[in-house]
């Protein structure tokens, strides 16, 4: 068939696609089981997916010069195309001749060989720069004699850092947007390119509009990945699309949006889209209602803010917009839709990980003053609750700048003394759950009730580490978004910690809530493959750099994502092929063997240790205060995954409502209950086994209080003056299999000590000799497990799941998840393993090849993931 046949063959199948009539496609989480799982027209269906970036591929240049020469297809028509020359953000000089642009199926020069002979006419009348002025502070093209090919006249870009150490602003090269080119019609582009530092050059052609759509360029990885995912019956795509949003009484250009869609179901017409949409208003909205752009201390200003009224109703109506036109135009291939905004599209507060604090908007005072009228019944509540006499309803302003950064206490807020603050915490928690809801409600009823809706949102662990506390974040109100109707999935990065080869890849969340919610967790695995060496993206660190390590972390994830029934998708985030590569997803292929039984028998993840995190603890962590948090509740994950024992992660709601039915309770933060829910906690977990980390019941609602401590823990605890939150064994932590000390080197203020402990029961002291670690068995049946020094060791975790009952897959440090028949193992060190299998169970299998495997003891290297079966 010649080239122009199948380009009208796929023409035709594409549009005998399109215009199949629509059959209502269902597309759901369930529940089966205990099990959510995502149901295709009643169908459960494998939850592995790819997510790709369209682009073009990157065209690496030197200080030899080389010939470029590609060839696209045109992904729609434009009178006024342009063509982008992008040089990256390294300083140098890239020099570039004799550019030609030629339409192969009429030989048509769209750009006539362009040299630069002319002098800076030649430049000047066909091309031009963005951006310009005060705003271009790194780029400035000139032609030059001799610096073309063969020594001619060329043009020359010098790139210098940019000025005052500030961000390199998006410079490129483009021609002027009068290039015509025509949808399904092929052309080749050449050029002659030379760099003084060795750089990726992005080419790439688009229609200028309200949004720069798209054309092509030198063709990149993401077809070729979506048809690899396709090979392997991995049909979920997911990539991102534009949200047109007009000026008012202005037309929405569609055609971005269809095109992406359109360009996944030409490679993969079996493809299930699930587009990610972004929720930021354009300029002309930001310029129009400045008072709802968000405002920073420093004044910066940028976005919208999440509770402003005014955004939520145009971005709800801009989401409506969209999704009712991809249900008319493909309704019977979209799985759902994943709409996004604030940092990197994850619904967590710009700039969180930052310094300066937003919140200075007029749209923020206005929300914050409507929130307060519901929370105090008037002027003398609100007096009262905030010690002010002056504080005032209508008046109430924003906590300023100094005292959000201020910790006149140490790392908790006093609820005395800085009310204010934490009532603005709790403030921005709702804001941004509500945010989520108001855009989870407009996609649900856009979509018929009859597509996933999914989100970002939850990093109840991850954002311990934050700087200026975890409550910056906005994401610790996490039940509230579990409660709604309108949300299936929630999802986020696997975590930035402990992600590399021999790390455990935890979860950012207590994703086991999210499953007794009803809902579905899904993990975004944005491994850094070795295809991604030279990456500079988060995580690129934890990396791998050889096929076989990233078989091997790919395989410890999706053994992890099937045992704790997680759906994943496997991102491209660079866009320059980090999955394409036939064997990754031939290993999605073996992966099978574990994803399908647990796919037609499924088996709810109900794991003898259970890692109990408190939301409304974090919002009492003050700035700085991730001295105690990052250990204790950020790491700790580490440790309880490299006990030997499998673990899950709980709100500490469920725990106390008694639908966490574990062995033993590592209660990560109860650092601030009420009354009623200290004697919840304790009814949920009489007879078991609990870990009690760092500051147990300090705060008796807004009161510190150490008989709350003692009335959670049995212990008589009391703030302690070591210089050191620093445990060292002692002879019975030693004899109990406790080598290492562990905590934070430093003062921590506070830090507490058992004061009643024996010296049988200290298990680990301060440099003071004060009681850091405290076992205690006050009625022989469960026990209480005081941890003072701020976080934990696998050896700690493993001594209280041994003496808790919980079965120990291994006696040494490794990384398990297990569940039904199956246990997963991704070896932190080198050296044995030994595997016990479940009572009852003897004979082990290798679960992808299905060969017996000889002996229970492995010898496994650091890095290496085992998946076995029991039959």
């Amino acid at each position: 068939m010649t080239r122009l046949g199948r380009l009208a063959a796929c023409s035709f199948l594409l549009a005998a696609i399109l215009a199949t009539p629509t059959f209502g496609l269902t597309v759901r989480v369930k529940v089966q089981d205990g099990v959510p799982r995502i149901f295709v027209d009643d169908k459960p269906a494998r939850a592995r997916m790819f997510f790709g970036i369209p682009g073009s591929a990157p065209i690496a240049v030197g200080p030899e010069g080389r010939e470029i020469r590609f060839q696209f297809t045109a992904a729609g028509d434009a009178e006024n195309g342009t063509f982008h020359v992008r040089c990256g953000s390294i300083p140098g000089e890239v020099d570039i001749d004799e550019i030609r642009v030629v339409d192969l199926d009429d030989g048509r020069d769209v750009v006539p060989r362009q040299d630069f002979e002319a002098g800076p006419d030649s430049f000047a009348s066909r091309w031009t720069f963005w951006p310009t002025g005060d705003q271009n502070t790194v780029g400035a093209p000139a032609v030059a004699d001799g610096v073309g090919k063969g020594g001619s006249a060329g043009l020359r870009i010098t790139l210098t850092e940019p000025r005052d150490g500030g961000a390199w602003p998006d410079f490129h090269v483009f021609h002027r947007p009068n290039l015509k080119l025509q949808k399904g019609r092929r052309y080749e582009v050449s050029l002659w390119a030379r760099s003084s530092a060795p750089r990726d050059l992005t080419l790439g052609f688009y229609r200028p509009g309200s949004q720069f759509v798209y054309l092509g360029g030198p063709p990149g990885p993401y077809e070729t990945e979506i048809r690899l995912a396709a090979d392997v019956g991995v049909d979920f795509v997911s990539f991102p699309i534009d949200t047109p949003w007009p000026e008012p009484g202005a037309p929405a250009d569609w055609s971005a949006v269809d095109a992406a869609c359109e360009q996944v179901l030409r490679v993969n017409p079996r493809a299930l889209l699930l587009p990610r949409m972004g929720l930021y208003p354009p300029k002309w909205w930001t310029d129009r209602y400045p008072g709802d752009v968000m405002k920073w201390e420093d004044g910066t200003r940028k976005f919208a803010v999440p509770a402003s009224p005014r955004y939520l109703k145009d971005g709800a109506e801009r989401l409506r917009a969209l999704i009712e036109h991809l249900e008319e135009r493909f309704g019977d291939r979209v799985a759902g839709y994943h709409p996004c905004g604030q940092n990197t599209g994850e619904w967590f507060y710009e700039d969180t990980w930052g310094r300066p604090l937003n919140g200075y908007a007029p749209a923020d005072l206005a929300a914050w003053r409507a929130w307060l009228r519901t929370r105090y019944a008037d002027d003398a509540a609100l007096r009262l609750a905030w010690n002010d006499p002056a504080a005032s309803l209508d008046a109430a302003r924003v906590p300023s700048p100094a005292s959000r950064h201020a910790a006149p206490g140490g790392v908790f807020r006093d609820p005395k003394t800085e009310r204010p603050i934490l009532d603005w915490s709790a403030f921005q928690q709702d804001a941004m759950a509500d945010a989520v809801l108001a855009f989870a409600k407009a996609a649900r009823e856009a979509s018929g009730g009859r597509k996933l809706v999914v989100f970002f949102y939850g990093y109840l662990f991850e954002f311990g580490a934050v700087g200026q506390g975890p409550a910056i974040s906005g994401h610790y109100a996490l039940r509230k978004v579990l409660a709604s109707p309108d949300v299936d999935i929630l999802c986020s990065p696997i975590s930035y910690f402990d992600r590399g080869l021999g790390g455990s890849a935890p979860a950012m969340t207590a994703a086991e809530s999210v499953a007794l919610a009803g809902k579905m967790w899904l993990v975004e695995d944005d491994t850094r493959t070795y295809l991604a060496r030279g990456s500079t993206f988060p995580g690129a660190e934890a990396g791998v750099d050889t096929p076989e390590e990233t078989i091997e972390i790919l395989r410890r994830n999706v053994g992890q994502q099937a045992t704790r029934n997680f759906a994943t998708w496997w991102m491209d985030l660079g866009s320059t092929g980090w999955f394409n590569d036939p064997r990754l997803w031939a290993e999605m292929r073996r992966l099978e063997a574990i994803d399908i039984p647990l796919l037609r028998d499924p088996v709810a993840y109900r794991p003898e240790v259970a890692a109990v995190v408190d939301e409304e603890s974090m919002l009492r962590v003050a700035a700085d205060g991730y001295i105690a948090s990052k250990p204790a509740v950020y790491d700790a994950r580490a440790a309880l995954a490299r006990s030997g024992a499998p673990y899950g992660q709980y709100l500490v709601d469920d725990v106390i409502a008694g639908k966490v039915d574990a062995k033993l309770y590592v209660v990560l933060n109860a650092w601030s209950l009420t009354e009623a829910r200290r004697a919840g906690l304790r009814r949920a977990t009489r007879g078991k086994g609990v870990v009690w980390s760092y500051a147990p019941g300090w705060f008796d609602g807004d009161e510190p209080s150490t008989p709350s401590m003692r009335e959670l823990t049995g212990f008589d605890l009391r703030p302690c003056l070591a210089a050191r939150a620093w445990g060292e064994p002692t002879a019975a932590g030693r004899a109990l299999g406790l080598t290492r000390g562990f905590g934070v080197d430093r003062q921590v203020v506070p830090t507490f000590a058992a004061t009643d402990a024996r010296d049988a029961e200290v298990l680990a002291r301060y440099p003071d000799g004060s009681a850091a670690v405290a076992l205690r068995e006050p009625d022989g049946r469960g026990f209480s497990l005081f941890v003072g020094p701020p976080g934990l060791t696998s050896e700690l975790v493993r001594l209280a799941a041994r003496k808790a009952g919980a079965h120990l897959y291994s006696d040494v440090d490794c990384n398990v998840y297990a569940n039904g028949p199956f246990v997963v193992l991704h070896a932190s060190q080198d050296g044995p393993v030994a595997v016990r299998p479940p009572a009852g169970k003897a004979e082990i299998v290798d679960a992808l090849d299905g060969g017996p495997v000889a002996s229970p003891t492995l010898e496994l290297r650091r890095g290496e993931t085992r998946i076995l079966r029991f039959p």
